[in-house]
């Protein structure tokens, strides 16, 4: 959650989530392991995104809709695991993936089913 978070914010606040993290350290609102969490993994986004860019400069049209699509799915998941909660969000998960995947074989199914005739 907190990666995807960093994705959306322009690099021009970085600085600010810096500082931001610093008063909260001092004030004592989050503890030093997170507060060391969040800047090693905007330290990391910093390193890593130029490669990110290069890469998604390369990739064909339907690889990046096919991420775009994981993308919003991960999102819309963490936004049902933060309104609903980890286990209720994970049985949902389950369920839609089990009715994805059973669907062609559902159609296969009634498309070769014998017609009752009485």
């Amino acid at each position: 959650m907190k990666g995807m978070l960093l994705t959306w914010l322009p690099e021009s606040l970085f600085a600010l989530v810096l500082v931001g993290v610093g008063f909260a350290l001092i004030l004592g609102v989050i503890s030093r392991q997170r507060a060391f969490g969040i800047v090693g993994s905007l330290v990391l986004f910093l390193l890593i995104s130029p490669f990110i860019y290069a890469l998604f400069d390369k990739l064909p049209v339907w690889m990046i809709l096919a991420v775009f699509v994981v993308v919003i799915l991960s999102a819309f998941r963490a936004i049902l695991g933060f309104c609903f909660g980890k286990g209720s969000t994970d049985q949902f998960v389950g369920q839609v993936m089990f009715a994805a995947f059973s669907m062609p074989f559902r159609l296969l199914g009634r498309l070769f089913q014998r017609t009752r005739r009485f």
